[in-house]
């Protein structure tokens, strides 16, 4: 695109109707071609699963105006050039979204009523049904037997307007099929009532059968014995078929190719922003945005970015976890998924066999509900004879970030407030001051004792952990502390900003012990290996390295407060270190972390930045 920069289309990170992004000029990332194969393949019954705000509206929406002809609307799109001047059919469509029926189970019926009664008189029909399952039979039966008496309305299109059908075949489109039970899945009560409902809402669209060309279901979660499945046996799961991988969520071709614009406009910010600067390179920032919401995958061969994290991105103009804040249920919390299912997750690529279904509401595997609801994705799918073997990942950072914060929030979080002798406010302080005025010995010790009261359980094997841990602590005691912040050369653990205005830039290492250590044991009784103090050693001596070489420390130095580097390891569950070094002292002693061209590469972004630091490099040796 060579559109000047005052042009640049508008980013619709929250538009779900198709007609508006293309009527007023937001931009769409043209997923037309599914489309026009759902449209076009004979007969289908179709079901999808996707994470919430992942775009399945906005493909509802599309497939409803592609289904009624406003060809119009598809110019120069995919579907356009794949049907070429043919002229596109035009089919009455029934579009139901089970989310916006309320979530109280008792009147999802009487819901599902009124909005078939009101969606009869809006084409100038009435229905007599005082229930949703005979309703639906009438308003089907109406549409197909005086199609073209009947004229289509969408939510762009008034009865007015007279676009009438010319094929007697019905498409029925229904979203968040699953919204009236997963909105409820604490209430085992509410989730019966709302079973009876669709349960003889589904077997009655199931009567209408020969009166339907076609129907498509989305949802976030599929339970397998729920009514829609059972009393409709002819859908086809497409959720993890490969050839429509990526119906939702954006390639990276599909970003360069439509915001390339907009990813220049944000890139120029950042590098005017004092945290950034013009180090912060094109190649940086596509990478930083692979690591924040990249990473899902449907088929364990591609990858796909969140649309609207990406979206909200362009907008914010920062990093940030946008997936949780737009909304929906968090299924970690309602689900109350257990720390050892956390620990899995976190502890790698976790090897899953079996069914990728949820059978029922009562009978959840937590690994499959958090594939399905977007927690974890698919890193490689292998089939063998006797099963298909799911090696499952976190997708990216965003996602990690959500886990990691309800582990702490769930887990972490109340053993704390429960123990009040070990975690209360004049340890926890203590222990904050000890880390910022170089008592580090006695923070290692304070810190030591934190770790020990945490039941083993609940210790993850991961850096992750260790960092919620630290967070906890400097939140407990009211300091000011920024997690995950990002910078040009990459993202700091935490960044801690003591009470007389002193900075310390943190980075936490994780080293697995080599030591079988008796989980009661009291971390007195403990002593620590020459293989895991090796192990402490070069967590710290890494972690420094990370700091110098991702010039983490360069928005801070030259400012008017102290700025300090500050290595965390810990090893196991017992051992940990700490070690703090002044910015100046720690750039002056560049050489014993970098080679000679990581001193080079590292001495020039400093340059680059204005800043003047002569030591960064030592002298060349004769």
């Amino acid at each position: 695109m060579e559109t000047a920069v005052t042009n640049i289309p508008e980013i619709g990170a929250e538009i779900a109707q198709f007609s508006r992004l293309r009527c007023k000029g937001y931009i769409y990332v043209d997923k037309t071609d599914f489309v026009n194969t759902i449209l076009t393949t004979p007969r289908p019954r179709l079901f999808l699963s996707r994470p919430r705000r992942f775009g399945k509206t906005l493909l509802i929406d599309t497939l409803e105006e592609a289904a009624v002809g406003r060809k119009e609307l598809f110019s120069g799109l995919k579907i356009d050039r794949l049907r070429g001047d043919i002229k596109w059919p035009r089919s009455h469509v029934l579009r139901i979204s089970m989310n916006s029926f309320g979530d109280d189970p008792s009147l999802l019926d009487k819901h599902l009523t009124a909005f078939l009664h009101s969606f009869a008189a809006e084409r100038g029909f009435s229905i007599v049904g005082q229930n949703s399952a005979y309703s639906l039979f009438e308003v089907i039966s109406a549409l197909q037997s005086n199609y073209a008496d009947i004229p289509i309305v969408t939510k762009s299109i008034k009865a007015k307007d007279r676009l009438m059908a010319d094929q007697s075949e019905i498409i029925v489109l229904i979203d968040e099929y699953d919204a009236p039970i997963i909105n409820n899945l604490t209430d085992s009560n509410k989730i019966k009532l709302a079973k009876e409902t669709l349960h003889s809402f589904y077997n009655s669209l199931k009567s209408c059968e020969n009166m339907i060309d076609r129907v498509f279901i989305t949802g976030i979660t599929k339970f397998s014995q729920l009514s829609v499945f059972s009393a409709m046996n002819n859908l086809r799961d497409i959720t993890f078929q490969y050839e429509y991988a990526n119906i939702c969520g954006f390639t990276f071709e599909e970003i360069e190719q439509c915001y390339n614009q907009h990813l220049d406009k944000v890139l120029a910010f950042f590098q005017n922003d004092k945290e950034f600067g013009t180090a912060f390179t094109r190649e940086m920032f596509i990478k930083r945005i692979e690591d924040w919401y990249d990473g899902y995958s449907w088929n364990g061969k591609e990858y796909l970015i969140n649309p609207v994290s990406l979206q909200n991105l362009l907008i914010d103009r920062k990093f940030d976890n946008f997936w949780i804040k737009s909304g929906g249920t968090n299924f970690l919390n309602v689900m109350n998924i257990k720390d050892n299912i956390f620990t899995q997750v976190f502890n790698g690529s976790e090897k899953f066999s079996g069914s990728l279904e949820i059978q029922d509401v009562g009978k959840i595997n937590p690994l499959a509900l958090m594939l399905q609801t977007g927690y974890v994705t698919l890193r490689k799918r292998q089939k063998s004879d006797e099963s298909s073997k799911l090696y499952l990942t976190v997708p990216n950072r965003e996602v990690g970030m959500t886990i990691m914060n309800n582990y702490a929030d769930s887990c972490i979080t109340p053993l704390m407030s429960s123990r009040k002798d070990i975690f209360n406010s004049v340890r926890t302080r203590e222990f904050c001051n000890a880390f910022c005025q170089g008592q580090l010995d006695r923070a290692e010790e304070l810190l030591q004792g934190f770790l020990s009261v945490i039941p083993y359980r609940l210790h993850g094997k991961m850096e992750s952990f260790y960092h919620s841990i630290l967070l906890s602590i400097f939140k407990i005691s009211d300091w000011e502390v920024d997690s995950e912040h990002n910078i040009a050369g990459g993202i700091i653990d935490l960044l801690v900003t003591a009470p007389d205005n002193s900075i310390f830039v943190t980075e936490i290492k994780y080293a697995k012990s080599d030591d079988m250590v008796d989980a009661s044991a009291s971390p007195a009784s403990v002593k620590i290996s020459d293989k895991d103090k090796k192990k402490l050693d070069s967590c710290i001596t890494e972690a420094f390295r990370q700091i110098i070489k991702n010039g983490y420390l360069i928005p801070y130095v030259g400012n008017e407060n102290p700025v300090s580097a500050v290595a965390v390891a810990v090893c196991g569950r017992y051992f940990v270190r700490i070690r703090s070094i002044p910015a100046e002292e720690l750039l002056k002693r560049a050489h014993e972390f970098l080679s000679v061209a990581e001193l080079e590469e590292i001495a020039h972004v400093w340059a680059v930045t204005c800043r003047t630091v002569p030591e960064i490099v030592p002298p060349t040796q004769e």
